[in-house]
C-alpha cells in the first residue's frame, strides 16, 4: 500500500529501476488497467514529469482502495519480452477544506458588536480526501484580552448564512469525497469584553491533519461592517454549460452602513476566462444593478465585461443578494476559474471568490496525416511496397479534450515476425508514451522493416488509447503488394574509351527503367564523380557540389516509365597516367530507402609526362662570375607536347641578355619564360642560357625551372621541376669574424660582467689556436680580429691569471682553455673566482629623501677605489641632480632631465675616502 503523497517517489523509482535494467524500448500503460497492452514502440525521450503528474494526479484523484497495476513491455530483435507487473493500493487520505481563509491581519469577515452580543460568521466545508471522513469541529483565537462567552456550530441547511429556526448544533460531521456542508459559526461575546478578537473554526480529520487558517474578527463597539459571500451553484461545470454564481452582502455591524454600497464583480479577468456572462440572468432582491463594458458603469446590459449591485445603505443586520448566469464556451481548458468580488462603502469594506472547476473532458483522434478525424474509407490507407525497402505509414493524433493526456500505440493484425518501428517525421525515435497538451497535434511515421519478395498482402489497425480515460481511436493501413525492386534497371554508358586523356571530355548516359506498377515519388538521383574527373555540366536540372563532389537530379519516375539523364565530365589535368577511373550512380525515393546501385563504367587514363635536367657551369662562383645554365627537357609521352618554361632564379642573379639559345626568353620581373617549345612523343631540346652574380646574392643560389606540357585542348598533361645549385665562394663582400670577450672577477658568480661590482683583470695573456696571443687592457678585455670562421680554442694563460675559473659552457679541461665557433662578431668571456680578500668595501653610505634613495660605497683597485652609486627612485623625479663631493676637493655631478627606476654609477679615485652625496630634483 501506498500513501499517495509518497507515490511520485515509490512509482518514479520504480519505473526508473526498470528503465535503467532494461534499456530498450517501454512504455507504462495508464493507471488503472488491470491488463497488460500489446504494442511498445521506440523511443524513451520524453518529458517525464508531465507523465509523473498525470499518474500522481490519477492516484489523488483514485479513491481509496484503488490498485494501480503497471506493466511495461519492450520489443527487442522483433522478440517481446514483459516487465513485471507493479501494482500499487491508493491509501485513504483525509483533507479537510474550509473557507473562506483569512489571517488574523487579513480576515475573512468582520462583525462589530456591543459588549455581550451574539456574532455569526458563514462557513463552507468539504472533503477534499478520497473517502468519508468525520471531521470535529472546534475553534481557535488569537491572544485577545478576553474569551468568546460560547461558541457554538450549526448546519446552514438553506445556506442564507444566518441561523434559522430548526437547524441543529453540530459538533463534528460526516462527508463523503468532494461533498460540502454549509456552518454557522455562533460566538457570544461577554459583557467585559473590549477591543478585538479573531477566531477561526477548525476542521480536524481522525488523523489529526486540520485546516484552522480561517480568521474572522470581532470588534467591540458601534460601527458598521461589511461581509460578502459568493457561491455557485454546481462546484464543477462542462463545456456550453451555464452556472449560476449568487452573492450576498450584509452588514454584521450595530450600526448603519452608509452607502453608496458598491458590490462589485469583475466578469472579464484572466481567472475567469472561457466563462461568458448570460445576457439578462443578473437579478437583485434589492439596489440597483449596473453593468460595466470595460470603461464606464450604467444600468444598461449591451456588452457586460463586469456587474455591480449598488446599495443605498445597510441597516445593521440587514442583507441584500443578488445573482447572474455564466456559460462555458467552446473549448475551454480544464481547470479551476476563480470569481472574486468585493463590497464597499464609505467607511467599510469586503471581499470574497468562490472557485468553479471546469470539468477535465478527454478525446483524442487517430488518422492519416493531417487528417486525424478521419472516418469511413477517408480514415484507411493502403501501399505497395518494395521487397527489402522499408515503408513508413504517416499518421497524425489529435488531443481533442480539454486538458492534456498521454497516449499509447498498439498494432493488432501485423503478420507473425513483422514489428513496428515508431518515427517522427524528421526520422528521430518517437517519444513514449506520447504527451499531448489540449488541442495540440503529433505527425509521425509507423514504419514497416523490409519485407521479403512474395510476402502476403495483409491489413493491421493502428490504435491509440488514452492514458488517462482508456478511450482509444483505431485506424487502418493495408499493405496491397510487395514488389520486387530488382526490376528497376539502372545502366550507365559512356561512348568514350576505354582509354582517356587528361583534359579529354566524356559524357556519361544514365537510364533509369522503372517498370513497376507503383511510382517512384520524389526520387533522388546521385552521380558521386571520381577524383579524376571535373564536372562540365548535366541535363535536366542536375546540380553539382563541390565539396562532396556529388551530382544530383530530383525526378520523379511515373509506372513503367524509362529516364534518361546525361552527364558531361572532363579527365582532370591531374589525373596520373595509368590511373583507372571509375563511376556509377545510386537511385533513392519515398519508397526507397536503401539505394539502389548502377552498373560501374572504368576508363584508363594515358597520360603524357615530361622528363626535365638542369645543369650549371660552374658550380663555385664569386661575385660577378658569369653562370651557364642548360636545361634539358624529354617528351616521354605518347602524344605532341607544346611546352612552356618558367626558370626562377635567385635573388643576386642577373640574366644576361642574348645568352640564350634556341631562342631569347621572356622576362617577367625575375622570371624567365620560353612558351609555345614544341615536342613530338619521344622528342629532346635543350635550353641553354647564362646569369652573372650580383652583390648581395647569398651562399647557395638554387635556380628553380619547371616545365608544363599540354595537349592539343590546351589542358594541362604533363608538369616536371628541376633545379641547380652554385656555391659563392668567400670573397671582399664577405662580412669579417672576429673574437672578442674580457678576463674579470666575478664577485657575483653569474657569469656576466657587472659594472663597478665586477672586478677587471689587466695584463692577462690570452692565446688563440691558430698561434695567436694577446694582453687584455686596463678594463680586462681582449680581441682576435680577422679570423677565417669555423672552431677555435681560445686559452687564458694560468700564470697570467692567478684566480680559478668558474664554470663555463664553452670551457674545457680546467676551464681555462673554451671551444668557440667564429661566425661574425664572436664573444668569449674568462670568469674568475674572486678571492674573499677582496670583496669588502672601506665604507658604505645610505641617502634617503623621499622617494630617492642613494647607496655609495668604495671597492679597492688594485691600484685606488672604484666609487659605485646606486640610484634607486618609486616614482619619476624631474631635473634630479645628483653631487658627489671628491676627497681633494671638487665633485662628480650627475644630471637627469627624467628619472625613475634603478641605475648604477661608478667612477675610479686614486685614493682617498668616503664622502657623502647630495640630490635635488623639482616637482612639476
Amino acid at each position: 500500500m501506498i500513501d499517495p503523497e509518497r507515490a511520485d517517489h515509490r512509482l518514479s523509482q520504480t519505473l526508473f529501476r526498470f528503465f535503467i535494467q532494461h534499456q530498450m524500448n517501454f512504455f507504462i500503460p495508464a493507471p488503472l488497467q488491470t491488463s497488460r497492452t500489446t504494442l511498445i514502440h521506440s523511443g524513451m525521450r520524453v518529458g517525464w514529469g508531465l507523465v509523473w503528474v498525470l499518474l500522481l494526479h490519477l492516484a489523488w484523484a483514485a479513491p481509496a482502495g484503488t490498485v494501480i497495476r503497471n506493466q511495461a513491455l519492450a520489443i527487442v530483435n522483433g522478440q517481446t519480452y514483459f516487465s513485471n507487473e507493479i501494482e500499487t493500493l491508493v491509501q485513504a487520505v483525509c483533507v479537510p477544506s474550509l473557507t473562506p481563509n483569512g489571517a488574523p491581519g487579513t480576515p475573512a469577515q468582520q462583525a462589530v458588536v456591543p459588549a455581550g452580543g451574539f456574532v455569526y460568521f458563514a462557513y463552507l466545508l468539504r472533503n477534499s480526501g478520497n473517502q468519508s471522513f468525520t471531521f470535529s469541529l472546534s475553534w481557535v483565537q488569537d491572544s485577545a484580552p478576553w474569551t468568546p462567552g460560547s461558541v457554538r456550530f450549526y448546519h446552514d441547511i438553506n445556506g442564507n448564512a444566518r441561523l434559522d429556526a430548526g437547524e441543529v448544533e453540530i459538533s463534528s460531521v460526516t462527508l463523503a469525497p468532494a461533498q460540502e456542508i454549509r456552518l454557522i459559526l455562533e460566538l457570544q461575546t461577554p459583557l467585559s469584553a473590549l477591543g478585538e478578537l479573531h477566531i477561526s473554526p477548525v476542521a480536524t480529520c481522525p488523523d489529526g491533519t486540520r485546516d484552522n487558517d480561517n480568521y474572522s474578527r470581532v470588534s467591540i463597539g458601534s460601527g458598521a461592517a461589511l461581509n460578502v459571500v459568493k457561491s455557485v451553484d454546481t462546484p464543477e461545470a462542462l463545456e456550453g454549460q451555464e452556472v449560476r454564481f449568487s452573492i450576498r452582502v450584509w452588514n454584521l455591524g450595530s450600526a448603519r452602513a452608509a452607502g453608496p454600497i458598491y458590490v462589485s464583480d469583475l466578469l472579464d479577468t484572466p481567472e475567469l476566462r472561457d466563462l461568458t456572462y448570460v445576457m439578462g440572468s443578473a437579478g437583485a432582491t434589492k439596489g440597483r444593478l449596473e453593468y460595466s463594458d470595460g470603461s464606464t458603469w450604467s444600468t444598461s446590459a449591451t456588452q457586460v465585461r463586469g456587474i455591480r449591485l449598488v446599495l443605498e445603505g445597510l441597516e445593521s443586520g440587514e442583507e441584500a443578494l443578488f445573482s447572474f448566469r455564466m456559460q462555458v464556451g467552446a473549448g475551454a481548458l480544464a481547470g479551476p476559474r476563480r470569481n472574486i468580488v468585493s463590497a464597499e462603502s464609505p467607511g467599510s469594506s469586503a471581499q470574497a471568490s468562490v472557485e468553479l472547476q471546469i470539468a477535465a473532458q478527454y478525446a483524442l483522434a487517430l488518422g492519416p496525416l493531417d487528417n486525424p478525424q478521419a472516418v469511413g474509407a477517408a480514415d484507411q490507407q493502403s501501399a505497395q511496397l518494395l521487397a527489402g525497402q522499408p515503408y513508413c505509414f504517416t499518421h497524425t493524433l489529435l488531443n481533442r479534450g480539454n486538458t492534456a493526456d498521454t497516449y499509447t500505440l498498439e498494432a493488432v493484425g501485423l503478420p507473425s515476425g513483422v514489428s513496428l518501428s515508431y518515427r517522427t517525421l524528421g526520422g528521430g525515435s518517437l517519444p513514449s508514451p506520447i504527451v499531448l497538451p489540449a488541442g495540440a497535434s503529433l505527425s509521425f511515421a509507423v514504419c514497416l522493416p523490409g519485407l521479403a519478395v512474395g510476402t502476403a498482402p495483409f491489413e493491421f489497425t493502428l490504435q491509440a488509447r488514452s492514458t488517462a480515460s482508456g478511450n482509444a481511436d483505431p485506424t487502418m493501413n493495408r499493405v496491397a503488394q510487395v514488389l520486387d525492386p530488382s526490376l528497376i534497371t539502372l545502366r550507365k554508358s559512356t561512348r568514350t574509351g576505354p582509354n582517356v586523356t587528361p583534359g579529354e571530355r566524356v559524357v556519361y548516359t544514365l537510364e533509369i527503367e522503372n517498370p513497376l506498377p507503383i511510382a517512384l515519388e520524389k526520387a533522388l538521383v546521385e552521380d558521386v564523380l571520381d577524383a579524376g574527373l571535373e564536372f562540365v555540366s548535366a541535363s535536366e536540372g542536375g546540380t553539382y557540389t563541390s565539396t562532396s563532389r556529388t551530382v544530383r537530379w530530383n525526378l520523379s519516375l511515373a509506372p513503367g516509365s524509362t529516364r534518361t539523364l546525361n552527364l558531361e565530365t572532363r579527365v582532370a589535368s591531374s589525373a596520373p597516367n595509368g590511373a583507372t577511373i571509375l563511376n556509377r550512380f545510386s537511385l533513392r525515393a519515398d519508397a526507397i530507402s536503401n539505394p539502389l546501385l548502377s552498373n560501374t563504367v572504368s576508363l584508363n587514363v594515358l597520360a603524357s609526362a615530361l622528363l626535365l635536367e638542369k645543369q650549371v657551369q660552374p658550380n663555385q662562383a664569386s661575385v660577378g662570375d658569369l653562370l651557364t645554365y642548360a636545361v634539358t627537357v624529354v617528351n616521354v609521352g605518347q602524344v605532341a607536347l607544346t611546352v612552356r618554361l618558367e626558370d626562377t632564379p635567385e635573388p643576386g642573379l642577373v640574366y644576361l641578355p642574348g645568352s640564350a639559345a634556341p631562342g631569347e626568353p621572356l622576362l617577367q620581373g625575375n622570371r624567365l619564360i620560353w612558351d609555345n617549345l614544341t615536342l613530338a612523343p619521344g622528342a629532346r631540346m635543350v635550353v641553354s642560357y647564362k646569369m652573372r652574380v650580383g652583390a648581395g646574392a647569398g651562399p647557395l643560389l638554387r635556380n628553380t625551372v619547371q616545365a608544363i606540357g599540354s595537349a592539343g585542348s590546351n589542358a594541362a598533361v604533363a608538369h616536371a621541376v628541376a633545379s641547380a645549385v652554385v656555391q659563392l665562394q668567400q670573397g671582399v663582400f664577405t662580412p669579417p669574424r672576429s673574437l672578442l670577450g674580457r678576463v674579470f672577477l666575478d664577485t657575483d658568480r653569474d657569469g656576466r660582467f657587472t659594472a663597478g661590482l665586477d672586478v677587471p683583470l689587466p695584463g692577462a695573456r690570452v692565446l688563440l689556436s691558430n698561434g695567436l696571443q694577446t694582453l687584455t687592457d686596463g678594463e680586462g678585455r681582449y680581441s682576435f680580429r680577422n679570423l677565417p670562421g669555423g672552431l677555435f680554442e681560445v686559452m687564458l694563460e694560468a700564470a697570467s691569471a692567478l684566480f680559478q675559473p668558474l664554470p663555463h659552457p664553452e670551457a674545457q679541461g680546467d676551464g681555462y682553455r673554451h671551444r668557440v665557433r667564429v661566425e661574425g662578431l664572436t664573444v668569449s668571456d674568462f670568469p674568475l673566482e674572486r678571492p674573499t680578500g677582496l670583496v669588502r668595501a672601506m665604507r658604505e653610505t645610505t641617502l634617503e629623501f623621499g622617494p630617492l634613495k642613494v647607496e655609495k660605497k668604495l671597492l679597492p683597485l688594485p691600484s685606488g677605489f672604484r666609487v659605485v652609486l646606486v640610484l634607486n627612485a618609486a616614482e619619476t623625479l624631474t631635473d634630479l641632480t645628483l653631487t658627489d663631493p671628491l676627497p681633494g676637493g671638487g665633485e662628480r655631478v650627475f644630471r637627469f632631465a627624467q628619472f625613475q627606476g634603478t641605475q648604477t654609477l661608478t667612477y675610479d679615485l686614486p685614493g682617498g675616502f668616503l664622502t657623502d652625496p647630495q640630490a635635488r630634483w623639482r616637482y612639476p
